[in-house]
């Protein structure tokens, strides 16, 4: 598995009594399911967070009560926060930012192709609360290849771009995810590279932002006849199994458009934008999708 995993943290050891295994306890203090970014003059967030003593030669654990230190009005130089229990003291890392950066990730579904004033991620940055804020980082007809969509060139897929660039120095800790749609329509060409592609994109952004977490979103179904050419079947059937199997790779949260919008009655008359486009999504389409995210979205912690 690639995602990098959370630090488990502890403090020094100690000996204490014996046990039935015939040795002495080397019991170590461990932090777990927390919040390790936090935001600026907040006091730190104990939802989740679980504090173990744990012996380090047996599988004993046992829960404690303990109690914080450096833990109220945080501040941007801040690193870490203590956690105690009698004699045990462990620093507990954290990062302090002004605001939680959710990067949306994608091509014109997520830039808003004609109308990025109805984009779920203009929609999303209306739904979250005031710690977080919304980027959008998405291009008009790019792809994860670079073949299909707006080129035919693998020198303009998503990674060389300079919204690539830009949503690094966005520093995100959610990133929601979706791309593929336009490799569809290309696949002949795209199909050899697509998930080694993919892999080394998402590898990139987990490299650079290992404590963020990743919502990938499984395309959309587009309307057949599209004035676009993408290609509803391909879609389908090899784009969006392997966006699946990549978020069981990964570990991912998962948003499957696909899924979610073919149980909708009438769905591509809800969704998809009218007179031959059949593939952009409509004001209703984006407000959904935003609501989506954001319910996701608001239960991470990183």
């Amino acid at each position: 598995m690639k995602k990098i995993a959370l630090l488990i943290l502890s403090a020094m050891a100690v000996l204490t009594t014996g046990c039935n295994n015939g040795h002495k306890h080397n019991y170590i203090l461990v932090a777990e399911g927390g919040w390790h970014t936090c935001i600026a003059g907040q006091d730190f967030n104990t939802s989740g967070l679980k504090v173990t003593l744990k012996c380090t030669d047996c599988e004993e654990e046992k829960e404690v009560e303990y109690e914080l230190e450096n833990n109220t009005a945080l501040t941007e130089d801040q690193t870490s926060i203590t956690i105690k229990y009698q004699d045990y003291v462990l620093e507990y890392p954290i990062t302090v930012k002004t605001k939680y950066h959710i990067a949306c990730v994608g091509d014109s579904l997520t830039a808003g192709h004609n109308w990025p004033n109805e984009s779920y991620p203009t929609y999303l940055g209306k739904l979250v609360d005031e710690r977080y804020e919304v980027g959008n980082y998405g291009v008009n007809g790019i792809s994860i290849t670079g073949y299909g969509g707006s080129w035919d060139n693998p020198n303009q897929r998503y990674i060389k771009q300079n919204v690539y660039k830009n949503c690094v120095k966005f520093a995100p800790d959610i990133f929601a995810f979706m791309l593929g749609t336009n490799d569809a329509t290309n696949w002949a060409k795209a199909e050899a590279s697509f998930v080694s592609e993919y892999h080394i994109l998402l590898d990139s952004l987990i490299e650079q932002f290992p404590n963020a977490k990743i919502i990938m979103m499984v395309s959309p179904p587009t309307k057949d006849g599209n004035q676009f050419g993408i290609p509803n079947k391909e879609i389908k059937e090899q784009i969006n199994p392997v966006q699946r199997e990549l978020a069981a790779e990964y570990g991912f949260e998962v948003l499957d458009l696909r899924n979610e919008f073919e149980e909708t009655e009438n769905y591509e008359s809800k969704y998809l934008r009218p007179n031959n486009d059949g593939v952009h999504f409509t004001k209703v389409a984006a407000q959904y999708v935003a609501e989506r995210v954001w319910d996701i979205a608001e239960d991470l912690r990183f």
